[in-house]
């Protein structure tokens, strides 16, 4: 009979030969920018670590708006943005906070993303920080916003 720890190796290690191993993956987040914006040009990539006194680095968080998403929002988009953050269910964990619009087929387009430790005030501030340099002045072009997040969006929103 098998036990429950025997399971869960057997299931870690099919996770890694199925998605390969994530820390691993950390590490070619780089080489993952560094295409992005080659194939993107235009485009808004920014990786944040964390140094460590051993001289390693840790990931902190990543912001993502491809030149193609942000155009392509200013074309063809309603100018109603959608702000959420998500749960990333992964062995580091972490959340994916996300700015999208709609399309006029009524489809979700994304316009930016981030990877981030946590979703509070801070983190809210560097992604829309980044994303308003992204698109331009939400006043000037008449962008609307729309979040469940009061308390963490108001005082930026506000502005």
């Amino acid at each position: 009979m098998l036990n429950r720890n025997s399971i869960a190796r057997a299931l870690a290690d099919a996770r890694n030969v199925v998605y390969g191993d994530e820390r691993a993956q950390y590490a070619k987040l780089k080489d993952y920018a560094e295409t992005l914006l080659k194939t993107n040009p235009g485009s808004t990539v920014q990786i944040c670590v964390e140094p460590q006194p051993n001289g390693e680095v840790i990931f902190d968080k990543m912001y993502v708006c491809l030149h193609g998403y942000n155009m392509g929002f200013k074309a063809g988009c309603r100018p109603l943005i959608g702000l959420d953050g998500a749960f990333l269910k992964t062995q580091f964990e972490g959340q994916i906070l996300a700015a999208v619009a709609q399309d006029a087929n009524h489809h979700i387009y994304v316009i930016a993303w981030a990877i981030v430790e946590i979703e509070n005030t801070d983190t809210w501030k560097w992604f829309l920080e980044l994303l308003h340099a992204d698109l331009g002045d939400y006043k000037t072009n008449g962008w609307c916003f729309i979040s469940d997040m009061q308390k963490v969006m108001l005082p930026f929103i506000c502005l």
